[in-house]
């Protein structure tokens, strides 16, 4: 018996192979974008937090006040007192040790990176035991805003309903969330709260549509507002503030220079730096 290849069964194979091959790779691309999005987002995963935090070899310096900040206007207040000298004129010396998220504080806070901490209360009390807890230095209300993407067709609360909205899960911002939602009349699992604890990237994915809304502090709500970004709710937060190690509490160095961060933050808000309302 003789084995005839028809040309047209050739292409069908050649074609089914092809076809998949487009689908596995467009797969693996997809898997790649959601892999990516993930790690970005998940600002408590271990290696996020490691990169954030090691800012030097050694423990922090007790001759300098090291102060873990977010991107939020309140901290500025801190920005401004170390870049126009006026911490330096006070006696201050202090080092300000950037982060991007909450979680990533969480990290200092359990890991000693740091004497004094930008924190929300919740998550001081989530995630360390009454024992080694650091106290709070200064309360500091923080404006929050909630922003809905002008391309979802979302005009006020309840149409958040069975939609995503980024926010730092376990916070002051997810208590607010469910407090919105309740005077909406919305149930808590009527909003998905989508854990995203960068604030600069809830800012990049709410500002592109990747979210259908998000809560975020200034300067990056006015920011979403200047591009026609819907406002649904604004508040003044309280609940967040600086917080002491409790390593401090046993140095005396340390404890006079916590003293003056204090003075210094209240200096500058008050005489030399314009808050905006």
């Amino acid at each position: 018996m003789q084995l005839v290849v028809r040309p047209s069964s050739i292409l069908s194979i050649l074609s089914m192979g092809f076809s998949m091959y487009s689908f596995t790779r467009h797969l693996l691309s997809a898997l790649s974008f959601v892999i990516v999005v993930a790690l970005l987002s998940c600002g408590g995963s271990k290696d996020d937090t490691a990169v954030s935090a090691v800012v030097s070899d050694s423990s922090p310096n007790d001759s300098v006040l090291r102060v873990a900040v977010l991107p939020v206007r309140e901290c500025d207040v801190l920005r401004y007192a170390q870049n126009s000298g006026m911490a330096e004129r006070m006696g201050l010396r202090m080092e300000l040790v950037e982060y991007d998220a909450l979680m990533n504080v969480d990290t200092a806070v359990l890991s000693g990176m740091a004497h004094i901490y930008f924190e929300d209360s919740l998550r001081v009390c989530r995630i360390v035991e009454d024992s080694v807890r650091p106290h709070l230095l200064l309360s500091v209300p923080v404006r929050l805003s909630l922003i809905a993407n002008k391309d979802k067709e979302i005009k006020t609360v309840r149409d958040l309903k069975a939609n995503m909205v980024g926010l730092t899960r376990w916070s002051q911002l997810e208590r607010w969330m469910t407090a919105i939602s309740s005077s909406a009349s919305l149930e808590q699992m009527d909003v998905y709260h989508a854990q995203i604890n960068s604030i600069p990237l809830r800012f990049s994915m709410l500002n592109d549509g990747l979210i259908d809304a998000g809560i975020l502090p200034q300067p990056w709500a006015d920011s979403l507002l200047s591009n026609s970004h819907i406002l649904m709710e604004d508040t003044i937060l309280e609940g967040m503030g600086f917080y002491v190690a409790p390593s401090v509490q046993k140095d005396s160095i340390c404890q006079r220079q916590t003293d003056l961060l204090k003075k210094v933050y209240l200096e500058a808000l008050k005489t030399q730096y314009e808050v905006k309302p």
